[in-house]
């Protein structure tokens, strides 16, 4: 898809810089640029753009007001402030109102690029999450007519709930799940945890890698992605009762806020995941 992107800046030079950015690199469509904060409040209602570049002093509506006003209108675009002002409290007003990521002039092409492209890379996983949430609720509407899911069936349930069930590594965690009467009688730490899963791959005459390594990597890359789904979902609905409640059994607290700092861009440092806490909590939620 082709991201559309509006600029806003009442320095004219400032907005060809950016807009030459965008086109250069291959980032999106420059749909509008705007001299004044009216004017572009105008047009971001109007032309309802995924990303747009704002200075946060402008003439007119400052920055802050109109990404406060837009985000209370209920649109779904991204904010990237710009601006020479670096003061705590006016960044922490412009994070308030709802920006996304906060750049400091004059303009650095290799920051703005890399934050356009993480920008990009949150619309993409938003469009997923909403893929999902829409799958999801057509098997709980089926959930609701044929009655409580079938046990075999309900991890599948889970696990497409936290977007990894097309995931290489869910096959190992379902595995595991299924013997863990076994593990937790024989009291396996990981790496045997991981030779169980290997030995089993083999006796089962599988054709998935019984590599002691592929098979970590496989369970930490789908829970780490499950870890960014659920932060990622949220950060856009952080009410949801059912999500925080997924967070807080599968991951540590203090991992998810990290996880969604860093997707904010407020951070470098990514949540780091437990594979036996969010096995157990897996299998606290199934046996609810």
């Amino acid at each position: 898809m082709e991201f559309r992107i509006m600029v806003v800046d009442d320095d004219k030079a400032v907005r060809r810089i950016l807009s030459g950015i965008v086109e250069n690199y291959h980032l999106g469509e420059v749909v509008a640029e705007a001299e004044d904060g009216d004017e572009a409040f105008g047009k971001i209602l109007l032309l309802k753009p995924d990303i747009v570049l704002i200075d946060l002093l402008l003439p007119g509506k400052d920055g802050v007001e109109i990404v406060k006003e837009v985000k209370e209108r209920g649109l779904n675009t991204y904010f990237i402030m710009i601006s020479q002002v670096e003061t705590k409290s006016m960044v922490g007003k412009a994070y308030e109102s709802g920006i996304e990521f906060f750049i400091k002039k004059p303009i650095n092409v290799i920051e703005t690029v890399k934050v356009i492209s993480k920008i990009e890379e949150l619309i993409k996983m938003r469009n997923t999450l909403d893929k999902i949430k829409e799958t999801m609720a057509i098997v709980d509407n089926k959930k609701i007519e044929q009655g409580k899911c079938p046990s075999t069936k309900k991890i599948d349930y889970i696990l497409a709930d936290i977007g990894i069930l097309a995931e290489t590594g869910a096959e190992d965690i379902k595995t595991l799940i299924e013997n863990y009467d076994f593990i937790k009688r024989n009291n396996l730490g990981m790496q045997e945890i991981y030779q169980f899963l290997s030995d089993y791959y083999e006796k089962m005459g599988s054709k998935k890698s019984s590599d002691l390594k592929a098979i970590e990597m496989r369970m930490r890359r789908a829970i780490s992605k499950a870890l960014s789904t659920l932060a990622m979902q949220s950060i856009e609905n952080y009410d949801n009762e059912q999500l925080l409640r997924y967070a807080n059994i599968l991951f540590e607290y203090k991992e998810v806020k990290k996880e969604m700092d860093f997707l904010r861009g407020k951070s470098k440092e990514r949540g780091k995941v437990n594979v036996k806490k969010f096995l157990e909590g897996l299998l606290l939620i199934l046996n609810e």
